[in-house]
């Protein structure tokens, strides 16, 4: 029998597969969410004001803001010289005064204000740096050495850089090891992922990743409460890195990869393992189960089918059916946010002419019409989702109303996201949904910028600003989950892990780009909303110039896009 039969024969989501799943996305999922989205509460910047030199009171040295009108409102950054004597002022030399809502974060411990204001942003755009670094890095040694103890080491290295980040004294030392917890975060977060999605068949691995994604949201939803229960930012960080040696016994209960295993014709464990699923899900299953058809042998020749099976793509008859929710190519993740860079920088075929294997490269992402439409509109569809779901995400403290409360809409919303684009891709396809999404996510942003928090009339509409803004975040999450299911099936099969690949790094770059758009605000406050909105709108009418992939076959060559390019012509002209 072949994996996925043995699979379905256990039962696809039978009572082990259930127990394991759960936890490897309690211990990757959740606390990569952490990790990830910690700096709004680590680095949230209070309101505060000068404080008052010694024998002085704060009112003697304040300066009043140019728009307090009649109020006397304190600086933030400037403070009388002598107001007695002229108006004089200078910068604020007896440090700040801050308000209590967040409690002790690195912003109030290191006076990160006023010419250090721009630290956070900084901080975060290192540790994205790190993801951008370990998105390369652990896809290429999950491939190698398994998923298994990637993950786990991956967990347990977390811990130990985690509590440093705790430890250290000041803002350099922070962003160093924050940026190793970047790089150790793509270890657990897309190894993770892909554990979770090849321990099913092709039936059940998209709703596998699609369920994933909720407890990615969970975990957003669950930051929230524990940075309102605690108000120091060191406390934070080792509520949420510690948690993750609770993992260790796990070490003796979540098994290796079958289908890695398989893979690397490591046939016996993988049947081992499968046996130990049998048992637990009380299935009989008979010795040597595993057909090595597929397996290359010392002497024999691996056919240009056999080998691209290897590596996770369905040939033959199979990869002639239009590809769906339910039917997605191995080793390539679906779902929101989780996208998965192997390290590959080619693909091999048959060159039929030559008789020789075919080297793909990058080249070949752009080599044609059809190729070089697809990758540019992929690439910047994947740049823009990153970069407005982490400045959304990041930005929440700058919206009216309560941190806590809206940080942990802006994660409940992305649940309802998640399920109505699985729905709609279904019955509408993947291009309109993915317009649309994008262009409802990118007005909400841009409305979001201009409404006043109270009228002129005195009528609050701090809820309005929070609903549009949370209307922009459930578009954008659910245009994440869309992008990546599309893109799979736009690619031909020869590059499609380059194609993914290449639309991953951009993405990893919108999320090192978006905490610098975010420092904008402090400038002028509409900016980013606007740069995201319009950025969004621009993706979503970017991707109607692509055809649809709804019930279509699947590309296998490039030949093929250029053919369903010309009849997407064809029809438009028609």
């Amino acid at each position: 029998m072949e994996l996925d039969q043995v699979l379905v024969f256990l039962g696809d989501f039978g009572r082990f597969q259930t127990l394991v799943y759960i936890l490897i996305c309690l211990a990757g999922q959740i606390p990569s969410a952490w990790h990830m989205l910690a700096i709004s509460f680590l680095g949230a910047v209070p309101d505060y004001r000068c404080d008052a030199p010694p024998g002085d009171q704060p009112e003697e040295t304040a300066v009043p803001e140019a728009d307090g009108g009649s109020v006397k409102i304190s600086s933030q950054c400037e403070q009388y010289v002598n107001v007695s004597v002229d108006n004089t002022t200078e910068p604020c030399g007896d440090g700040w005064v801050y308000d209590s809502t967040y409690g002790n974060t690195i912003v109030t411990e290191w006076d990160l204000v006023c010419g250090k204001d721009a630290s956070v942003e900084l901080s975060q755009t290192v540790f994205m740096t790190g993801v951008m670094v370990g998105s390369l890095l652990f896809g290429h040694l999950s491939d190698r050495y398994g998923r298994r103890p990637v993950f786990f080491l991956s967990l347990w290295a977390q811990v130990a850089f985690g509590v440093g980040v705790a430890l250290t004294g000041n803002l350099y030392g922070f962003m160093a090891v924050r940026f190793f917890v970047g790089v150790i975060e793509q270890g657990v977060d897309i190894t993770s992922y892909v554990m979770v999605t090849e321990m099913f068949s092709p039936s059940r691995r998209a709703f596998a990743g699609i369920l994933l994604t909720l407890f990615w949201a969970s975990g957003i939803m669950s930051l929230s409460g524990l940075a309102y229960l605690l108000r120091d930012w060191r406390h934070l960080q080792l509520a949420i890195t510690l948690p993750s040696l609770l993992t260790i016994p796990l070490w003796w209960i979540i098994p290796e990869s079958a289908r890695w295993l398989m893979s690397r014709g490591r046939v016996k464990e993988a049947e081992a393992i499968l046996q130990r699923i049998a048992r637990f899900n009380r299935v009989p299953l008979p010795d040597d189960v595993l057909s090595t058809e597929d397996l290359s042998s010392g002497s024999s020749k691996v056919s240009t089918e056999r080998a691209l099976e290897n590596e996770g793509f369905q040939t033959g008859d199979v990869a002639e059916k239009p590809l769906g929710l339910d039917e997605t190519p191995d080793g390539v993740e679906e779902g929101a946010l989780k996208e998965r860079v192997r390290g590959h920088t080619a693909k091999i075929t048959h060159d039929h002419h030559a008789g020789k294997p075919e080297l793909f490269t990058l080249w070949h992402l752009f080599s044609t019409p059809g190729m070089r439409r697809i990758s540019i509109v992929m690439i910047f569809a994947w740049f823009v989702n990153s970069l407005v779901y982490y400045g959304l995400s990041l930005n929440t403290s700058s919206l009216a109303g309560d941190p806590y409360l809206n940080f942990f809409l802006s994660g409940a919303v992305e649940i309802p996201a998640y399920i109505v684009s699985t729905a709609v891709v279904t019955w509408f396809g993947r291009r309109l949904p993915l317009c649309v999404f994008h262009v409802v996510g990118g007005v909400a942003c841009i409305a979001t910028a201009f409404i006043p928090e109270m009228t002129e009339s005195g009528t609050d509409l701090t809820a309005l600003i929070v609903t549009t803004a949370m209307l922009g975040k459930f578009g954008i999450a659910g245009s994440y989950a869309i992008v990546f299911l599309y893109a799979s099936e736009l690619y031909p099969t020869v590059v499609r892990n380059l194609g993914i690949g290449l639309s991953s790094f951009a993405s990893r770059v919108g999320g090192v780009l978006a905490p610098i758009i975010m420092y904008l605000g402090k400038v002028i406050g509409w900016v980013p909303m606007v740069i995201f909105g319009g950025l969004s709108v621009l993706a979503g009418l970017s991707v109607l110039v692509l055809h649809e992939t709804l019930g279509k076959k699947q590309p296998q060559t490039i030949e093929d896009i250029e053919k369903t390019k010309y009849h997407v012509e064809e029809e438009r002209s028609g």
